[in-house]
């Protein structure tokens, strides 16, 4: 299993993923909206001129099992740039087998490089599995508004 940094011909598999997780949240109950994002949107803001996120893959030579969406944010206190994730998803049946792990140390690796202060996302409540995971990795909770969880993990001290 390898991560790789996605490319524009990578844009169809992207949008699959952000529709499988997309209804893994309805599924939860977390997400009640209707998707936006199309193939042509993704290229645009991932692979313009000036990318707005960034997409990590992870799967093997036959094929793709996961993502990561993320981005930049920077302090003006701090000094320093963080980065937000936005989303982590790996397919179900490739799910406990490191996947989510390996995409997990690329992104410390790359926070690491840019030096950030930390790596920030949002968690369901509803999704014991996923917090599980988190907390294994080191990641602690900031804020645990009513359904959701905002958490954090230094990526100097990645687990």
């Amino acid at each position: 299993m390898q991560v790789r940094e996605a490319t524009r011909k990578d844009a169809a598999q992207i949008l699959a993923f952000i529709r499988a997780k997309a209804q893994f949240d309805r599924e939860l109950g977390v997400f009640t909206g209707e998707l936006g994002a199309n193939e042509e949107a993704l290229c645009g803001h991932l692979f313009g001129p000036r990318p707005l996120a960034f997409v990590l893959l992870a799967g093997d030579a036959d094929r793709t099992v996961g993502y990561a969406l993320y981005y930049f944010r920077y302090s003006s206190y701090r000094g320093r740039p963080s980065i937000w994730l936005e989303d982590l998803y790996v397919e179900p049946h490739a799910r406990r087998q490191g996947v989510a792990r390996l995409l997990m140390s690329r992104l410390a690796s790359l926070a690491k490089a840019a030096n950030c202060t930390h790596i920030d996302w949002v968690a369901s409540a509803k999704n014991e599995q996923a917090l599980s995971f988190y907390r294994r990795l080191g990641a602690e909770a900031v804020a645990e508004p009513a359904d959701s969880i905002t958490l954090r993990i230094d990526p100097g001290q990645f687990a």
